[in-house]
């Protein structure tokens, strides 16, 4: 006869396997319970952890839409060149475009751009750079970076940069390049490109800065009164102005005229814009909330005078130059004609003056004739 549980009335055997049965089912279960708690705990410290690099970490990290921006580096470079950035992000923003085809940037250009950081700390400095290779590990940039918080430095895909602009079929389909004057007006179409895609400042790479910038907004600026100037420019994003420069740039561009594409095309457009004949009847009233800033904003020194900023004074002569005013936002140094003559480190050359004061890091750098 089977012999059965009391308890239960199952036989004894059938009751054994059940009851090893739940203690089975009973330890998988916590197994499963240890699982999930670590899976849960650790999943919260992952995400603690990406919080920290992500978000808490100082550096910034942003995306440019498009793929229009990309960093070239070696593993070495510093941060900025790592990332890409968001030039749509709020807050100022200012530009330098490298067009010339160098990877870096000599001690007078990089003297420029630490300038305008240093006066500016609330503005984004872009230092672009018109291919993807950037030699981030050179000198003048490592200090740039190294030094400013505000700095950014990065290469550009142009072709990805140009596609669905107005001057895509200029840039890809004609035969700009080659014209006598084609590193110039390719420049122009970059600064025209750049505003009008982005808003904010764009400078050229030959002007220190003295002074805050951010108080002007809206402006093109002249050299002498009758001609508009190319170097300095602001526009918010968006405004018609920048478009109407893009449009007079397509449709009138000559290859064989240095100025046509660049200070003239600023003539003609800012005259269309405030409806007057002349440059000086630009007035604000007129242009609607744009100004043409006077010659001593950025142009104190014309160019027929610009030795007066590499000439040897003597020891004893301390006096302040007569256009060294409190209207000068910054000071052009026409690079153009004047990058041939020599800067000394420990003269007493107006250059020498402006850079030691202005762009001190990069001056700390500079060798003794530069």
């Amino acid at each position: 006869m089977e012999s059965k549980d009391i308890a239960t009335g199952h036989p004894k055997s059938c009751w054994r396997s059940n009851s090893w049965k739940r203690i089975w089912l009973k330890r998988r279960a916590n197994i499963n319970y240890e699982r999930s708690f670590l899976l849960i705990f650790g999943s919260a410290g992952l995400v603690i952890i990406v919080y920290n690099i992500l978000i808490a970490s100082p550096i910034p990290i942003c995306l440019i839409p498009d793929d229009d921006l990309t960093t070239v580096s070696p593993s070495e470079s510093p941060r900025e060149l790592k990332q890409n950035y968001d030039f749509l992000s709020e807050g100022d923003k200012a530009f330098f475009w490298e067009t010339g085809g160098n990877q870096t940037l000599n001690i007078r250009q990089a003297c420029a751009v630490e300038s305008l950081a240093l006066h500016n700390p609330s503005v984004t400095v872009y230092m672009l750079f018109s291919q993807e290779r950037v030699n981030s590990s050179s000198i003048t940039l490592r200090t740039l970076t190294e030094n400013y918080k505000n700095i950014r430095i990065i290469g550009i895909n142009m072709n990805n940069f140009m596609t669905g602009s107005a001057l895509e079929h200029w840039y890809k389909f004609t035969d700009w390049r080659k014209g006598p004057f084609n590193v110039s007006h390719f420049s122009d179409a970059l600064r025209f490109a750049t505003l009008s895609k982005y808003g904010g400042y764009y400078f050229d790479l030959d002007l220190i800065h003295l002074q805050p910038v951010t108080h002007y907004r809206n402006f093109f600026a002249t050299e002498d009164g009758i001609i508009v100037s190319a170097g300095a420019i602001h526009a918010d994003y968006g405004h018609p102005i920048m478009q109407l420069a893009i449009s007079d740039f397509v449709v009138n561009y000559r290859a064989d005229v240095w100025g046509h594409n660049g200070p003239a095309l600023l003539g003609r457009v800012i005259t269309k814009w405030c409806a007057v004949p002349k440059l000086r009847e630009a007035t604000y009233l007129r242009c609607r909330g744009f100004s043409v800033l006077p010659n001593a904003s950025f142009y104190p020194v014309h160019y027929p005078r610009w030795r007066e900023f590499f000439h040897q004074r003597a020891p004893n002569d301390t006096m302040t130059p007569d256009w060294l005013t409190t209207e000068v936002i910054g000071v052009h140094i026409w690079n153009k004609i004047s990058y041939g003559e020599p800067v000394y480190r420990n003269s007493t050359q107006y250059y020498t003056q402006l850079a030691r004061t202005h762009c001190p890091a990069i001056f700390s750098i500079a060798s003794d004739v530069f």
